[in-house]
């Protein structure tokens, strides 16, 4: 496992909450197919969990995007989500697959560790903030 949900990653949304774990899982069976030492090819395995984990990030973002709208979060950290999203979403279509292909272990070690650096900090750093802001909005 490279990445673990712990209780201080809870940005106090339950819907995110489960987002942010299932695109954990997505990372940690990535790294799980990456383990194996048999000398069998992976690639197909591998493109498959990481399109699913593309296509749920883009899911999941557009869910907090319009929760930004819902709840009138302020406009410097939604254009500041927003701008963190779509780097991620950029840095991800950018991963050449031929390269995944011919050097799997190094280049999939190279996206796991971007993979899990990233979530750690967008969790902590930013999502947390809009937690933090819907409960200051509705604890009033």
């Amino acid at each position: 496992m490279i990445i673990k949900w712990r209780p201080e990653y809870s940005c106090y949304d339950k819907t995110i909450d489960e987002q942010h774990k299932q695109l954990i899982d997505m990372i940690n069976e990535m790294y799980t197919l990456s383990l194996y030492d048999d000398h069998i090819d992976r690639y197909d395995s591998i493109v498959e969990v990481f399109s699913r984990l593309k296509d749920y990030a883009v899911y999941h973002f557009s869910h907090e995007e319009k929760m930004f709208t819902e709840h009138d979060y302020d406009s410097f950290n939604t254009k500041l989500q927003i701008l963190e999203h779509k780097g991620f979403v950029n840095k991800i279509a950018s991963i050449d697959l031929y390269e995944v292909d011919e050097n799997q272990n190094e280049t999939i070690s190279n996206v796991l560790d971007f993979l899990s650096k990233w979530l750690e900090h967008h969790i902590l750093e930013v999502d947390k903030k809009f937690g933090e802001f819907l409960i200051a909005k509705y604890e009033k």
